[in-house]
């Protein structure tokens, strides 16, 4: 019988670097700033340090700005800027919900200003409705004292004349 085994050499695994599709040999990414405002530009993908550029990488911070000094990037983090956005988000106010508040502001003081209206009509309303008894009144007792005198006028002239008319 023929010997059945096999020899079986493990397969090294790749390094970080063999495992990118790219053949890249010695290239490494670089992270460019701004000449003059010394803010994140672009990352670049290169073999030699291009000018303006750094080895660091600014990642996690937003609007990252390279400090020549120091030699590192310095800013925000992308945490502590999501959480300022977040409290002027909640600070802002929909402009729907405001003019909807705005309205009906002004639907309770129009309904205070009809109340108070609806006041003043019936307290006129009143004053009129006196002042017509009162003129009422006043030509009623006018016209029964006319009346008055007109009887009394008629009857004295009956007595004198003893009831008798011209005819």
């Amino acid at each position: 019988m023929a010997d059945d085994t096999q020899t079986v050499t493990a397969t090294p695994q790749p390094t970080e670097a063999q495992q990118s599709p790219i053949d890249d040999g010695n290239k490494t990414w670089w992270y460019e700033y701004d000449a003059t405002t010394s803010k994140y530009t672009r990352a670049i993908f290169s073999s030699t340090q291009p000018e303006n550029t750094t080895a660091d990488d600014p990642q996690g911070l937003y609007e990252p700005v390279f400090d020549k000094t120091a030699g590192k990037w310095t800013g925000e983090t992308v945490d502590d800027f999501m959480s300022k956005m977040k409290a002027q988000a909640d600070a802002v106010v929909d402009p729907d919900k405001q003019q909807t508040s705005q309205m009906l502001q002004m639907i309770v003081a129009l309904k205070a200003e009809v109340s108070t209206l609806k006041a003043q009509s019936a307290t006129i309303a009143t004053t009129t409705a006196q002042t017509d008894v009162s003129q009422t009144a006043s030509q009623t007792t006018s016209q029964l004292a006319s009346e008055s005198t007109t009887q009394s006028a008629s009857q004295s002239t009956s007595a004198v004349t003893g009831g008798a008319t011209n005819a």
